[in-house]
């Protein structure tokens, strides 16, 4: 854990951030609980909504982001589970500004810390990009833990491409030049909601992200995945060989349903519609 970090530029970029945040927040269209869990790794934002009775689902949110990422999908998951929405410690959100170390088993530990933290036992685990590696490393590790296993656009199959990790670093010195061709290189020629890109805006001019390819889970790791799997990628996913990790994911997970979208780059959207299908149907 890399405590001496600054994940946010400047204390203004700060407040403009979590500001902002607060501020989706205090005008999403459903009911939800906050509170915050602690863990060995500093305190985890955690948002609620749905019946407690229900089937528990955790959504982990990508890079440079947070819980607002799931906004549009909470109210439908929420009609029929009860979810739970981290902030992934370290990013832009609401838990703490502790930076987990890729290299180690930080994330993953940092995850079931807040599943012990908030009583679950076993849950379904979705997980956007980086969310993504973090859920499919802990299904790895606790295989026990996970009903089902959604990988949206995730690291961790196959290695982030070289090009990528250049660019990203390219990028990352060019200032607003390169901010824009950063979220070009993400976003792909995808029609984006003008809230959604200010918000990217935002987060990249005043955060410092993640960067270094994350690891890739060896075979051995993604074979535990023996519960029932739905990934869904871009097929032009500009961080990763989408057709590689398919062919990966029918040798090794052979009964994982997959998800490849035409013209897409790493975002992806209107997810909920092969989600929804995937969560009810008695596939375990």
């Amino acid at each position: 854990m890399k405590k001496d970090l600054k994940i946010y530029k400047t204390d203004e970029g700060r407040r403009l951030i979590l500001g902002h945040y607060s501020k989706l927040l205090g005008n999403v269209g459903f009911a939800y609980k906050e509170r915050y869990v602690d863990t060995a790794y500093g305190k985890t934002y955690v948002l609620e909504a749905g019946d407690p009775g229900r089937p528990a689902v955790v959504l982990i949110h990508g890079s440079c982001s947070n819980s607002a990422a799931w906004f549009g999908d909470i109210p439908v998951l929420a009609g029929q589970y009860h979810v739970y929405s981290l902030d992934i410690v370290g990013d832009a959100g609401n838990s703490e500004e502790n930076r987990l170390d890729q290299t180690t088993d930080e994330f993953q530990r940092w995850l079931k810390d807040v599943l012990d933290g908030l009583d679950i036992h076993r849950a379904i685990l979705m997980g956007n990009s980086l969310g993504g590696w973090i859920s499919l490393k802990f299904a790895a590790d606790y295989p026990q833990r996970v009903e089902k296993l959604v990988l949206i656009a995730p690291a961790g199959i196959v290695p982030t491409k070289t090009s990528f990790v250049l660019r990203t670093i390219l990028y990352l010195m060019m200032g607003e030049k390169g901010r824009k061709s950063m979220m070009k290189l993400v976003f792909g020629n995808d029609d984006i909601p003008e809230e959604v890109l200010h918000v990217t805006r935002m987060i990249g001019e005043h955060f410092n992200p993640l960067t270094g390819a994350l690891p890739v889970l060896h075979d051995e790791k993604l074979s535990r995945l023996t519960m029932p799997v739905l990934y869904i990628a871009g097929a032009n996913d500009a961080t990763a060989d989408v057709a590689g990790a398919v062919k990966l994911l029918k040798r090794l997970v052979p009964q994982a349903e997959l998800r490849v979208i035409e013209n897409n780059s790493h975002v992806v959207y209107d997810t909920m519609k092969w989600v929804m299908p995937f969560l009810s149907s008695n596939t375990r």
